[in-house]
């Protein structure tokens, strides 16, 4: 009874709730003989509050910002110069076939012995009219001036001769062009070209086939005013001629 007393058995509790226990708890430790065996007692004025242990709390885990490999930047080259290296030089095949005197025919037999045909390839170029496109020769003119202007960027990567055929009105505009690449045209030669897509294209195979070889040989060749045959028996008038070199 003693350790309630002096803890939580406060004088509050012991008047309001059991009033006799003060007068016996102060006559009991007021007691000579409890006082030589229990030593003075004071009874409690105000309960002790409990002092509770705090379990100590657990560290918080700050995530730690996992930084990210950085991803190597690739710079893709364009197609063009992605290809594998090529021995042929096409600047002095250009200066050769231009000054060349018989370019149809030893000219281009000799271009067939020291082209890379595993890095180069010729092509037919085709343009599809649109509308009243094709039926005056100088406007004519003017869609080959104007494409071969906008692909002055394709001269280390390409040569070629290209023209208006035919008459009044209906005029075609045409060419054949030695392109980088051994099976398609690559992208960054003509593919962002704006007039690029309305011209079909064929690639040709003059070693194997003797129209194609026919064709090579003949737009090389060819004359303004000259009748060219490659492409039917009546053959068309070679208004207009140009090298892209």
């Amino acid at each position: 009874m003693k350790v309630p007393l002096q803890t939580v058995l406060d004088a509050g509790f012991r008047k309001g709730t059991g009033k006799n226990v003060e007068t016996w708890a102060l006559a009991y430790y007021a007691n000579e003989i409890v006082i030589k065996h229990e030593g003075k007692v004071q009874l409690a004025a105000k309960p002790l509050k409990p002092v509770l242990k705090e379990e100590p709390k657990a560290p918080k885990k700050v995530a730690q910002a996992v930084a990210k490999p950085k991803e190597a930047v690739v710079q893709v080259k364009d197609n063009v110069e992605s290809l594998p290296p090529t021995p042929f030089v096409i600047y002095d095949f250009k200066t050769f076939l231009i000054n060349h005197p018989d370019k149809g025919g030893a000219g281009i037999d000799e271009t067939y012995k020291m082209l890379d045909w595993e890095g180069w390839s010729f092509w037919f170029f085709h343009y599809e009219k649109f509308g009243k496109e094709g039926q005056v020769l100088f406007s004519t003119n003017n869609l080959v001036t104007g494409f071969l202007s906008r692909a002055e960027h394709t001269t280390k990567y390409s040569f070629a001769r290209h023209g208006v055929f035919g008459e009044e009105p209906n005029l075609e505009v045409m060419g054949v062009w030695l392109c980088r690449g051994p099976k398609e045209i690559p992208d960054g030669l003509l593919k962002e070209h704006p007039q690029f897509e309305y011209y079909k294209t064929r690639q040709l195979d003059p070693r194997n086939n003797e129209k194609d070889d026919k064709m090579v040989r003949e737009f090389f060749s060819l004359k303004e005013e000259a009748i060219f045959t490659s492409l039917g028996e009546s053959g068309l008038v070679a208004q207009t001629l140009r090298w892209h070199k």
